[in-house]
């Protein structure tokens, strides 16, 4: 087996450097197993490395960090002509992908399980036809806790021992300001809905912010994306909603709604910005999300 580690050793404050020489070692040990390291000097370096590693023929290319170190691994994968196994060895916040996979959490049983090459197919979403992403799509409120989450752990790597919990304070945090809305139609299969909300979640897996279970009955292999609408809300309502959120229980929230589709079209008055993985996109007046059945080999158990 041919394997590229990308590691991205700022992830989680810091936790991969930590990890390093226990994960070389053991991959070390294993007979046939052959692997380069690369590291990531900048946000965005994962998505070139992958690319790189996988037009080489890679069969595998193992994500050592967090959701945007996978993230931007995946869009490398996916913007090759070969198209080598993911990986996943968790070292970052929140590590809330692999939540939806059977991945190990543990950093040396998620090594463990790389050698023995079993893998899952999985969906994928295609966002504007040039991002993809494998977790959620967070538009509005979404994108701004995740801008305060950011500035958070940059100011505050202590706060790794905290890890996912920095997304909840950041949650509080936001609905203490002025709490922002945004008028959209969104077209889900054909379907239209419209109002005015607070967030959009386009979601393959079912948890985002570390805590969060946005899409409790969300699937990474079903071919369908989930859709979670919060309409507009005032404050007491939001608070009220939060640990519902967390819960997976927010559907008992009048203003919250659930849908499934494969194609989603959001038009918007204004530009709205997204998160992925954490990590925010330019802002948009209209997003175009779309589901990219089995798109994905995943290594897993």
């Amino acid at each position: 087996m041919r394997a590229e580690l990308i590691i991205n050793q700022t992830a989680g404050g810091g936790k991969p450097k930590k990890s390093i020489p226990e994960i070389l070692s053991y991959f070390d040990s294993i007979n046939n197993f052959k692997y380069q390291v690369s590291y990531t000097p900048a946000s965005g370096a994962a998505t070139t490395l992958a690319r790189q590693a996988a037009e080489k023929g890679v069969d595998a290319i193992i994500s050592v960090g967090g959701d945007g170190t996978i993230n931007e691994i995946i869009n490398g994968i996916l913007e090759s002509s070969h198209k080598p196994a993911l990986g996943i060895i968790p070292a970052g916040w929140a590590n809330d992908f692999i939540k939806s996979t059977p991945v190990p959490r543990d950093i040396l049983q998620a090594c463990q399980i790389i050698p023995q090459q079993k893998t899952k197919t999985i969906d994928i979403g295609l966002i504007n036809e040039h991002t993809y992403f494998a977790n959620v799509c967070g538009i509005g409120f979404d994108a701004d806790i995740a801008a305060l989450a950011n500035q958070m752990k940059t100011n505050h790597p202590d706060w790794k021992t905290l890890s996912a919990y920095v997304y909840v304070f950041a949650t509080i945090q936001k609905l203490l300001s002025p709490i922002p809305f945004f008028w959209a139609k969104i077209t889900i299969d054909g379907k239209v809905t419209e109002g005015e909300l607070l967030l959009a979640a386009v979601a393959n897996g079912r948890i985002e912010g570390g805590k969060f279970n946005i899409a409790p009955e969300a699937e990474i292999d079903d071919g369908l994306l989930d859709i979670c609408i919060i309409r507009k809300m005032n404050r007491l309502r939001c608070l009220y909603l939060l640990p519902k959120a967390i819960n997976g229980t927010h559907h008992t929230i009048g203003e919250v709604s659930f849908f499934k589709g494969k194609e989603i079209k959001i038009e918007l008055e204004k530009f709205v910005a997204a998160q992925v993985a954490g990590e925010l996109l330019p802002p948009e007046k209209d997003y175009h999300i779309k589901i990219l059945p089995q798109k994905l080999d995943l290594i897993v158990p």
